[in-house]
């Protein structure tokens, strides 16, 4: 009875705890998304939410290009905006939650005068922190069933406890969705194993666990390769053999027909424009490829040369990517450990088959960001992994006859683990949350490169609805500013072909707005590869805050490869936020 009293008051304290985190992090310690595909995705379910699908407002040039030759000239720019790069699941659930709150109206969510954080940022954050306690939840269910309660237990505290989750939660990433989605299909694969090895029928738990893993690759493309192998694994070790993984590719099938007939029509091709972030891992960089409006052709060493140091980098830095959960790794020991029950046994090589199949994936399309990038598969299975490294502990712990000795260091092995995988949060989180709580202080927003408040102030009011604006943040001009936003293209050529077919189609380019995103986050060196032709552009702001100039265009202004671009965007202004400038060319007078 006591013991059953102690168990109820330490869950009770749980749940407490992780509501107050859940509470701190989406309202005091909440600065806004940071992830470009986070923001993208969110406009995206503005767009579900007011009934127009799944476009984007955001125009890449290299899905001008591909629309261009898939449609013989013929296609619009607004063609080019129908989304061929991202997973459609997160946007249309985001998109029926916008259509609840009314945020498809986007004049009665505009931010106030000194309101930093964009207050629909928090919606998508907390969908994301709600995806996130879920998945703790089914991580709690599926451990118990392979172990017991206290490694279960400890598992769920290793993953409250995780900065990189909670990071994850506030980035507008899919991951936290990923991560319920993967749990929930492993939980009933495991279901299966079980069944197989009592001569149960599996059809039922086989069937949820592809409905499952098929989610999961409608919410990213690149879980594409967890399912490859799911599929190989369960032909391995689910009977009959074969079916479900031949269950899994159909439903995978079924669900992406309609993607792909989409991607064809709109660029030709049937992975579209999410292919490209295949240039991630050949070498090139996704940015080029969507910037590019020609073709890239990768040099064959290079790709190899890249995929190897893709592999042997996520080898290396498997700590942060686990989110520093010390258990995570030692996973790999515990496939030298025989374990008795075969469900286990045969559980743990098919937990390694799908991160094996992640790996080559991620090798393939990058990992551009380390932990916090957008295709970071590893946090999915750094609670499972970390439940059997904790077992590995457990087993090696119980050979020491410690317990027996000393019954109150029974424990102590799972209480040391998760001391040392929390203390990175719990070093941080004070630091963080003493800068607003109990203050009015408010917690600013991820400037730089992202400043919601002074994109609001000006570009919806400088510019009509069908009016483009050039940047090279365009995620945050569609987000904050509900305008259509091109990516600066490569080379100043190539916006000048896209500003002729925009005044074609009465849509034009009025503004280039030049951001951290490419002057302020990243050495000069760099930003001379990335930005060459622009490099001018990015110097004018630093010129004259270094000069005390009041000319916007100090550099630019005597770059002769610029003078095009001068004449159709003579006038420009200094938008100032903190000490990083922002710098917003247009072809009339934006005023104040």
């Amino acid at each position: 009875m006591k013991s059953n009293t102690g168990t109820i008051i330490l869950r009770i304290v749980f749940f407490v705890i992780m509501l107050t985190l859940a509470y701190l992090h989406v309202n005091n310690l909440f600065r806004g998304l940071s992830s470009p595909q986070g923001m993208e995705q969110a406009q995206i379910a503005r767009e579900v939410a007011r009934g127009n699908g799944l476009t984007s407002k955001v125009i890449r040039p290299a899905a001008v290009r591909m629309n261009q030759e898939a449609t013989n000239g013929q296609g619009s720019l607004l063609d080019s905006c129908e989304n061929t790069y991202h997973a459609p699941l997160q946007p249309l659930l985001l998109g029926a939650a916008f259509k609840i709150v009314g945020a498809q109206n986007f004049e009665d969510w505009r931010p106030e005068k000194n309101e930093f954080v964009y207050e629909l940022d928090r919606l998508v954050a907390g969908f994301s922190i709600v995806c996130f306690i879920l998945s703790i939840g089914v991580t709690y269910l599926l451990v118990s069933r392979i172990f017991d309660s206290k490694i279960a237990a400890t598992s769920a505290v290793l993953m409250l406890f995780c900065e990189l989750m909670w990071k994850l939660s506030m980035s507008g990433l899919p991951q936290m969705l990923m991560l319920l989605l993967f749990t929930s299909g492993c939980y009933f694969a495991y279901r299966a194993f079980e069944a197989t090895d009592e001569d149960r029928l599996t059809l039922l738990h086989s069937i949820l666990a592809a409905i499952f893993f098929t989610l999961l690759c409608l919410t990213h493309w690149l879980a594409i390769w967890i399912l490859i192998g799911y599929a190989i694994a369960a032909a391995l070790f689910i009977r009959p053999r074969g079916i479900s993984g031949i269950i899994a590719f159909v439903f995978l099938i079924l669900a992406v027909i309609f993607p792909i007939l989409q991607n064809v029509k709109t660029t030709g091709f049937i992975g579209g424009t999410a292919f490209l972030v295949m240039h991630e891992g050949l070498g090139f960089g996704e940015d080029y490829a969507m910037r590019s409006y020609d073709t890239a052709v990768p040099n064959l060493r290079s790709v190899v040369l890249n995929l190897l140091n893709l592999a042997i980098t996520q080898t290396t830095d498997l700590h942060s990517y686990f989110g520093a959960i010390l258990a995570a790794p030692i996973f790999f020991i515990s496939l030298f450990h025989p374990f008795k029950k075969a469900p286990i046994s045969n559980f743990r090589w098919a937990l390694l088959i799908m991160w094996v199949s992640a790996v080559f994936g991620m090798s393939i399309f990058g990992l551009k960001g380390g932990e916090m990038s957008s295709n970071q598969l590893h946090i999915l299975f750094a609670p499972l992994l970390g439940s059997f490294g904790l077992a590995m502990i457990s087993v090696l712990w119980a050979r020491l006859d410690i317990a027996d000795k000393l019954p109150l260091m029974s424990n102590a092995h799972l209480i040391l683990i998760a001391l040392v995988s929390t203390l990175p949060f719990f070093l941080t989180l004070p630091i963080q949350a003493s800068r607003t709580l109990g203050s009015e202080a408010k917690a600013p927003p991820q400037y730089p490169p992202y400043a919601p408040s002074i994109l609001d102030d000006t570009i919806p009011d400088f510019t009509d609805s069908n009016e483009i604006i050039a940047s090279d943040q365009p995620w945050a001009i569609a987000w904050y500013t509900d305008r259509h936003s091109l990516w600066l293209p490569y080379k100043n050529a190539d916006l000048e072909r896209i500003e002729n077919i925009a005044n074609t189609e009465e849509t034009p380019v009025v503004g280039v707005l030049i951001t951290p995103v490419s002057s302020d986050s990243q050495p000069l060196s760099r930003m001379t590869r990335s930005y060459g032709e622009y490099m001018s552009l990015m110097l004018d702001t630093w010129a004259q805050l270094a000069t005390r100039n009041p000319q916007h265009n100090i550099v630019s202004s005597q770059d002769r490869n610029l003078q095009s671009f001068s004449t159709r965007y003579p006038h420009s202004q200094t938008l100032l936020f903190r000490s990083s400038p922002m710098n917003l060319y247009s072809t009339r007078k934006i005023g104040n």
